[in-house]
């Protein structure tokens, strides 16, 4: 009988042992889920400054200047990486992510096109892109610095609107083919607004300043794009080459020009989120 009872309680032991174990192993489970994907929705959730990011899931561009800075400041462990940011507003329009960080422009259009998204007031950052070019052509350089957004016929707002906010081309240099002298641009095409492919050609707001750069100085303008990073490198290679960085180079190989863009980095929430 003794027996029996002892059995009975060990059986009775090891039942508990094992629900535990369960219990520790769903918890464990649901602990690296939540790991992995960070908060993408929750009752009441404010997200009204940059801090308010942190352990929320946040889309941000694959490997653009943005990412870099997400994560560089650690404004989140959770980023969310999209090749096209316009996926990452329909997911966040469904409740998938919590928030977008972009430029304060093209936050615009995404908010625009997919109902039920707001941007929210205030800039968490900026980002400055300046032209880089060989050392060896610093005359180049200095050709490519200065206040190259626009024709006469046009504002800075007009252009800004144009490029990054309609994501629509900007072409400067018409009649530019009869001039000798040729630029070229090198741009990694991943980049919407900035530098991206649309109809097998170069677009975006990039390759318009480099657009208008080359008709400023009466020059025909080629575009060459490349493989990951691999600007640099061809920049390089090449004579009266150039290309877009955001951070100052000034080495015994490259120069940098000055800033010819600042992007305002802005979040972009759910419209419906109520403060806490």
């Amino acid at each position: 009988m003794k027996n029996m009872k002892r059995n009975t309680v060990k059986r009775m032991i090891a039942l508990c042992a094992a629900a535990l174990t369960v219990c520790v192993v769903m918890t464990s489970c649901s602990g690296n889920r939540r790991e992995e994907t960070g908060v993408a929705n929750e009752k009441n959730m404010s997200i009204t400054k940059a801090a308010d990011l942190e352990g929320k899931a946040v889309g941000v561009q694959l490997r653009s200047a943005v990412d870099e800075y997400v994560t560089g400041n650690s404004l989140t462990a959770f980023p969310k990486r999209y090749e096209n940011l316009e996926n990452a507003a329909q997911d966040l329009a469904d409740k998938k992510l919590a928030a977008i960080v972009t430029d304060a422009n093209y936050a615009k259009k995404l908010v625009a096109d997919v109902e039920g998204l707001k941007v929210v007031k205030g800039s968490i950052g900026s980002i400055d892109y300046r032209f880089i070019t060989n050392k060896s052509d610093e005359g180049f350089a200095e050709k490519l610095s200065g206040k190259f957004y626009t024709s006469e016929e046009e504002s800075y707002a007009d252009f800004i609107q144009q490029t990054l906010t309609e994501c629509q081309d900007y072409t400067a240099a018409k009649g530019n083919e009869k001039f000798d002298e040729t630029y070229t641009f090198v741009a990694e095409p991943y980049f919407k607004p900035f530098a991206y492919e649309s109809d097998g050609k170069l677009t975006g707001f990039f390759k318009s300043e480099a657009d208008i750069v080359a008709y400023r100085n009466k020059a025909k303008l080629d575009i060459k794009t490349v493989a990951e990073n691999a600007v640099l490198s061809t920049v390089q290679e090449m004579p009266y080459a150039f290309g877009v960085v955001h951070e100052e180079y000034d080495d015994e190989n490259f120069i940098t020009t000055d800033v010819f863009y600042t992007s305002e980095l802005v979040m972009v929430v759910r419209a419906d989120e109520k403060k806490k």
